[in-house]
């Protein structure tokens, strides 16, 4: 009976956990596509015709209903893994882009457009998350969400090199857009290289 109950019990905050997952992973994805409307109107938050509260409850909402639909047997109709909501949440928010922020920085020094690429980047990040998380992304790549996060480690940590160089040692041909798009498709390289060998850290 002991055994019965704990495996209910372990069954409910799986499912719990899951869940809440998908409700964080949905609330982002619509954060994401009113960034990506917004820039691609020209439409600033300031000239929504709604209170910031009321835009903020209705994308609660939006996740909360979309969350009900997906547990509730959306997951198998789409196809998609029904376990990938939470590492959906941690890839999209936070392991994705930062390990790839280096690209973001390599294309703003040569296409300009701060905005318009701020929102395509993390539309593409977001995307290739959902890809990861729900359909076997991870398994095809034979990673795990770790490995993003060693890549931003790395990323961080060689980014920093040309930053003090150019703070510190004032190294002047650094700052050109040409210069700096180059070291910074280098430290992104670099860092996939490191961070996905799980020999190295």
């Amino acid at each position: 009976m002991s055994n019965t109950r704990r495996a209910g019990v372990g069954g409910i905050i799986v499912d719990l956990g899951r869940a809440i997952g998908t409700f964080f992973g949905l609330a982002w994805l619509c954060f994401v596509v009113g960034i990506v409307l917004a820039r691609a109107t020209g439409t600033s938050m300031a000239a929504v015709p709604l209170p910031a509260e009321l835009v903020t409850f209705g994308v609660l909402a939006v996740a909360f209903v979309g969350t009900s639909w997906l547990v509730d047997g959306g997951y198998e109709r789409l196809g998609a893994d029904p376990s990938g909501g939470a590492t959906f949440a941690w890839l999209a928010v936070l392991f994705v882009p930062l390990a790839f922020f280096p690209a973001r920085f390599a294309l703003g020094f040569l296409v300009g457009e701060p905005g318009v690429l701020d929102a395509l980047f993390v539309l593409t990040a977001t995307l290739f998350a959902g890809w990861l998380a729900f359909y076997g992304g991870l398994e095809r790549l034979a990673l795990v969400p770790d490995d993003f996060l060693r890549v931003a480690v790395f990323a961080v940590a060689l980014g920093s090199i040309p930053v003090a160089a150019v703070l510190l040692a004032d190294i002047g041909w650094l700052t050109t857009d040409l210069a700096a798009a180059t070291v910074a498709a280098g430290v992104q390289g670099a860092a996939c290289w490191f961070g996905f060998r799980t020999d190295v850290l």
